[in-house]
This record gives C-alpha cells, structure tokens and sequence, in this order.
C-alpha cells in the first residue's frame, strides 16, 4: 500500500472511529438539540467515509468497513464522560475532533494525495474544523 493509500485508510479510520462517538454522545445527552446536530455531524463522516472508500476502491485497494482499534479511546472518553453530564461529553467530544482535525489537516499537505483526493480531503477539513468549532462553542454555553 503507498503512501496516499495510507493516508486515505487512515482517515477512513478516523472516521469510521468517529461516527462511533457520535452515536454514543448523542444517546447519552440530556439536550436533544445538541445531539441533532450531533447526528448531522455523524452523517458528514459517513459521507467521508463514503468518499475516501471510493478513493480507496479507485487505488485497487481494499475499503474499510469500520473502525480501527482506536475506537476504544474514543467511544471510552464519551462513556466516561456521561458519568459527568452534557458538558463533560461535549469535552470528550471536542478532544475526539481535534485528532480528526490534526489528522485532516496533515492530510491536506500529502502530496501522495491526486489533486481530487486533496479537494475532497480540504472540504472534509473544514467540516471537521466546523465541528470543532460548533462543539467547543456549545460546551462553553453549558
């Protein structure tokens, strides 16, 4: 496997690691409205991993169908947190989108990526920027 192709499992991953946090955070919280948009963000990784999968297949490679072993860490922090309330998970749920953050935008730099995969991967950045953002600004509210 190259290098973008690694790249792109990786992020699928992430992703896949991602839509299992959501659906435990947005089970777990007391404020229905945050976790409607909570299910809006789970959807925008389920187009991701979609997207990369296509990517992926196009390469020759094999799709991920889920995720990586990380995702202990992630759902963990969210069940964890649920011990401690809406803002707690919303705090999990921020440290959760800083990796796919980070990870998106070392992503965006890989020049092992074909100019459409880099397209793609910088508008999967900003919707998991957007996320952040929007998680972090509900959390201070709380």
């Amino acid at each position: 496997m190259d290098k973008g192709a690694t790249t792109l499992k990786k992020l699928c991953e992430l992703d896949f690691d991602a839509i299992e946090a959501y659906e435990e955070a947005m089970q777990r919280l007391e404020d229905k409205d945050i976790a409607d948009k909570l299910a809006e963000f789970r959807s925008d990784h389920m187009t991701h991993t979609d997207t990369l999968n296509k990517f992926l297949k196009a390469r020759g490679e094999d799709v991920v169908e889920g995720p990586d072993s990380k995702r202990v860490l992630t759902e963990g922090k969210v069940v964890i947190a649920d011990l401690l309330g809406d803002k707690a998970i919303l705090k999990a749920m921020i440290a959760n989108e800083k990796v796919t953050v980070k990870a998106y935008k070392e992503a965006s730099d890989n020049d092992a990526l074909s100019p459409d995969e880099k397209t793609e991967i910088a508008s999967f950045y900003e919707d998991e920027q957007r996320h952040h953002d929007w998680i972090k600004t509900q959390s201070e509210k709380l």
